[in-house]
């Protein structure tokens, strides 16, 4: 079978390095794999690809291991030639993907065992970036859990026993954490203030003391309360009035367990302190809300 020098690495830094295959036994390699070999090595990717598509599915290489391996290697180096943050181009990344993974079915003698499992695993750090990128830049939170998930999907083949829980929770608590920003940057927009609900909820389902988690729902709670009970200020009826001071009492209801929650894991969070005496005081239970105002002084006398 078609095979790489045992001095082919596949470097993080995507460096191209040359590739040099050694001469089939069962048949004569056709032109079109040399052309492809070629144009690899001249770092010209943009056009070994075309080739290379002919050549998956010629039919006296479409089954070979090495054409599916060229192809997953051609199709990264194009995506890496490419802005990592040009997301119209990450067909490419997916591409290189599904040939490395075709490959690896195809290559029963674990020839390009090493190869294609560095292409795995350079392929779901690119997802990972391209994840945080999206909730940085463009904002996107559906694409980013999308490429996240592909980040997580692709780690697991090359390394089966890693444990995503602490990636699990610095991604969602980011995106939490982000989109709770944009909700109070961009007058309390309740789609941004819903993406940041579901993604510190989700920390929340794998870690229930996350302090980071509890503090920020507690404060997306708060401030949803504290919103509407600013709309009281303005000229509105009766019917509407009781409505809203209904419905701002049950998010600082919703908001005060999140609250105990940071207050009982760390009982010197001035933070929780303040909201607690805010939320207590909302909810007309002067006792509580001086207790925690206490507390907070006493803190600050420290």
């Amino acid at each position: 079978m078609l095979s790489f020098s045992k001095s082919y690495h596949y470097l993080k830094s995507c460096i191209c390095f040359l590739l040099i295959f050694v001469w089939h036994n069962q048949y004569a390699q056709t032109d079109l794999f040399f052309d492809a070999q070629r144009l690899c090595n001249e770092k010209k990717f943009d056009e070994a690809l075309p080739i290379i598509e002919k050549i998956i599915i010629h039919p006296e290489t479409k089954n070979d291991p090495a054409s599916w391996h060229i192809r997953s290697f051609a199709y990264i180096q194009t995506f890496k030639q490419s802005l990592l943050s040009a997301t119209d181009k990450i067909y490419l990344l997916d591409t290189a993907m599904y040939s490395a993974l075709r490959s690896m079915k195809l290559d029963t003698a674990k020839a390009y065992i090493e190869n294609n499992n560095s292409f795995i695993k350079n392929g779901a750090s690119s997802y990972y970036k391209l994840s945080i990128i999206l909730l940085q830049d463009s904002l996107n939170s559906v694409k980013s859990e999308q490429y996240y998930l592909n980040y997580k999907k692709y780690t697991s083949i090359f390394d089966p026993s890693f444990d995503f829980k602490q990636k699990d929770i610095n991604y969602f608590n980011t995106t939490g954490s982000t989109f709770e920003d944009l909700y109070m940057r961009n007058n309390f927009n309740q789609k941004y203030g819903d993406i940041a609900k579901y993604a510190l909820l989700k920390v929340l389902d794998i870690d229930s003391q996350n302090i980071s988690a509890n503090i920020n729902l507690g404060i997306l709670y708060y401030n949803q309360g504290a919103t509407l009970m600013r709309m009281m200020d303005y000229d509105v009826d009766l019917a509407q009035l009781d409505v809203i001071q209904e419905n701002a009492k049950k998010l600082f209801k919703q908001s005060l367990p999140f609250m105990i929650k940071v207050y009982q894991l760390d009982p010197k969070a001035e933070k929780a302190l303040e909201s607690l005496q805010g939320i207590y005081s909302a909810l007309l239970d002067d006792e509580k809300a001086n207790e925690f105002k206490q507390k907070k002084e006493a803190l600050n006398k420290k």
